[in-house]
């Protein structure tokens, strides 16, 4: 379960390494790059072996039972490649967000630095997507990720860095006080806006429409009832986007949840405009 430790003994030369294993290291040719990244005299190393999810609905949902032994085992071969290479370590299973995991073990563990072994996008499990970014925004430390495939002995594809604080430096900031903002999450507010205005105009205008109708009253076709319920759920939609671009981002809205209410923002809402507009044209 998650906390479970497993344990080598530590030493307090050198820099403490926190490593972040999503994927086991196992074989020479994983464990020497590993090795080799760690340096010549590593200090303390912790390892965390994230219990990952493979679907959203899982993650949401919080089914994490089936990803705690699968993350035991990871963090047991991690753990035996290290000793093999004469690196003392110790470690435990993570939470299913991986960035709550490193959250929780920085906080515990007070690393210099940050080692991800990770999976290519197109491998990588729903809780991993966009891990880098979210760890270059959100960490004050160093990360060095190691990209691997999904091999029977995974091996290094790509190497990717972050420099401290690099992502908090990035993006416009209305003021000091509001996180800085990408150009995605500019396009994705103005699309939140002009497209919530334009479908509760569309829903507006076909009320007006109705009433000019021989419909009994009180009651509105088909039509406009569904245009009026599309205009309403996107609006809802782009509100939870935009309040969570602003306001709770801090509390881990980049990443997954951002991902998802993102996408359902910039893709539903001009899917709703055409389809209020196709509804406009039957009635």
């Amino acid at each position: 379960m998650p906390g479970e430790s497993v344990t080598t003994n530590g030493h307090d030369a050198g820099r403490r390494v926190l490593v972040v294993a999503d994927e086991a290291v196992v074989g020479p040719e994983l464990r020497d790059k590993l090795v080799a990244e760690l340096g010549d005299r590593p200090g303390p190393v912790f390892v965390v072996a994230p219990a990952l999810v493979g679907s959203g609905l899982k993650y949401t949902l919080g089914d994490v039972d089936d990803a705690i032994g699968p993350a035991g085992d990871r963090l047991r071969q991690t753990l035996d490649e290290l000793r093999k290479a004469g690196i003392e370590a110790n470690g435990e299973v993570g939470d299913s967000d991986p960035m709550v995991a490193i959250s929780d073990e920085i906080h515990k563990f007070h690393p210099d630095r940050v080692l991800v072994v990770a999976h290519r996008e197109e491998d990588s499990d729903f809780a991993e997507r966009g891990l880098l970014e979210q760890i270059e925004r959100d960490l004050d430390l160093p990360v060095t990720e190691l990209v691997v495939d999904r091999a029977r002995e995974p091996h290094v594809v790509d190497v990717k860095e972050t420099e401290p604080v690099a992502g908090r430096r990035k993006g416009w900031r209305p003021s000091y006080n509001w996180p800085p903002l990408s150009r995605r999450d500019l396009g994705g507010i103005l699309v939140a806006i002009v497209g919530t205005l334009l479908l509760g105009g569309l829903a507006a205008d076909c009320v007006g429409e109705a009433s000019g109708h021989d419909f009994e009253e009180g009651r509105l076709g088909a039509a406009c009832a569904a245009s009026i319920l599309i205009a309403m759920f996107l609006a809802l939609i782009n509100l939870a986007h935009v309040v969570g671009l602003f306001l709770f981002q801090s509390v881990g809205y980049q990443g997954i949840w951002n991902r998802f209410f993102s996408r359902l923002s910039l893709i539903g809402t001009p899917t709703a405009i055409v389809a209020v507009l196709l509804l406009r044209l039957g009635m």
